[in-house]
């Protein structure tokens, strides 16, 4: 049998290399825990400074507003053809910006509806249904279609009996968002699988190797003496055995982090708040409980790198941040995000400005025209073809 003291993890009564082994592996679940929680109270820290700050939030009201102003040109029987489009695509743009801002609070569904509403309201967008053509009921298709951003898949019989009953077109429109919100959100999680088994696999068996793995822990983590553990850090970090009341507030913050060492079956986890709230803890392990011990410790070490991959790499929105302002010094930082804040208040007040100044539909139509030939410019380079585009010939391949 070995004595195992969990403060240093030091092992008696064992050979040599034994000791090495199992101290080397433990010292490397310390100091890449360590780095994991010093770069998460880096993101936490770095996140909490950049969300205090207003001017995301009030680009976005600078935003609402906007496109609110936007709606009001709907109706403007004056507003046609390529134009029109234009506004539906400028107000989609407006849309989507918002709905992509993780610090928006302005209820974007909202404006959907004020958007569909404001459509089914425009008269030069519903033909008369008791007299429609087959080319009025084309061109509504089309102007439903320039405000989707995508063609509607819906049949000219479909189509004739929601213009008929506008709340079953708006019925409709609402499901079609959803879809394409629930879309966009499937695909931003399945973008980068780090949890993936082969992350850092050098060969084939990945899968069974972690499934081997989970088997070790979970069975480790039943054994008599971790369950000992267990209970003798339940009863040290219990909050109803603390009288002081901070004390009391952060036991209770621990004792949910021992439930969840158990509900995960995390012995390593477990060792660590030992370590910690048990500096004096011994454990007396046979040969067999040592390897376990072993294999979980590798086990732990690999899941800590995928979870500084993610720390690094990830799509959670600390990360982002901390990545994209959080390079260089701490001068650079604040440089960085000043710059950051200026340009969000210049683009506040320049969209403040318009709606002040664009009052009249001539006004607005400068913009929509400007937009339309933009759009047209940008249609005609994707026609053409390469040759075309840079003026080679056969001769210069």
């Amino acid at each position: 049998m070995t004595t195992v003291a969990l403060s240093s993890l030091t092992i008696t009564q064992s050979t040599k290399p034994q000791k090495s082994k199992l101290n080397q592996l433990w010292s490397d679940v310390e100091k890449k825990w360590q780095r994991n929680q010093r770069y998460q109270a880096k993101l936490d820290d770095f996140y909490h400074d950049f969300k205090t700050s207003t001017e995301e939030q009030e680009a976005c009201f600078a935003t609402e507003k906007w496109i609110h102003h936007l709606f009001s040109f709907i109706p403007r029987k004056t507003i046609k053809g390529a134009q029109r489009e234009a506004l539906y695509d400028w107000i989609q743009e407006e849309l989507a910006i918002l709905e992509a801002n993780p610090f928006n609070t302005v209820n974007t569904t909202e404006l959907r509806d004020t958007f569909t509403e404001a459509l089914m309201a425009d008269s030069s967008n519903q033909p008369e249904t008791d007299s429609i053509t087959d080319e009025e009921l084309g061109h509504f298709r089309e102007d439903m279609s320039m405000m989707l951003g995508y063609d509607i898949d819906l049949s000219d019989e479909e189509l004739l009996e929601m213009i008929k009953e506008p709340q079953k077109f708006h019925d409709y429109l609402q499901e079609l968002i959803a879809e394409k919100m629930e879309d966009e959100h499937s695909e931003g999680e399945d973008e980068i699988d780090w949890g993936s088994d082969d992350f850092f696999s050098e060969g084939n068996g990945q899968a069974n190797v972690n499934s081997s793995h989970d088997r070790t822990s979970k069975a480790f983590f039943s054994d008599k003496q971790i369950t000992k553990l267990y209970r003798q850090l339940a009863k040290q970090l219990h909050p109803d055995r603390e009288m002081d009341e901070i004390n009391k507030s952060e036991k209770s913050i621990l004792m949910q982090q021992l439930s969840q060492t158990k509900k995960e079956k995390d012995v390593i986890a477990l060792l660590l708040m030992a370590q910690q709230y048990l500096p004096n803890h011994e454990m007396v392990m046979d040969k067999d409980m040592i390897e376990r011990l072993q294999a979980t410790l590798k086990e732990k070490i690999r899941q800590l790198n995928i979870e500084h991959q993610e720390l690094q790499y990830g799509n959670d929105l600390k990360s982002v941040i901390w990545r994209k302002f959080g390079g260089g010094n701490k001068a650079a930082r604040e440089k960085e995000l000043r710059q950051y804040r200026d340009t969000l208040l210049r683009e506040t007040k320049e969209l403040f400005e318009k709606c002040q100044e664009i009052k009249t539909v001539k006004q607005l139509q400068l913009h929509l025209k400007d937009r339309a030939n933009a759009s047209r410019f940008e249609a005609q380079l994707l026609r053409m073809d390469h040759s075309e585009l840079f003026g080679f010939d056969d001769d210069w391949f």
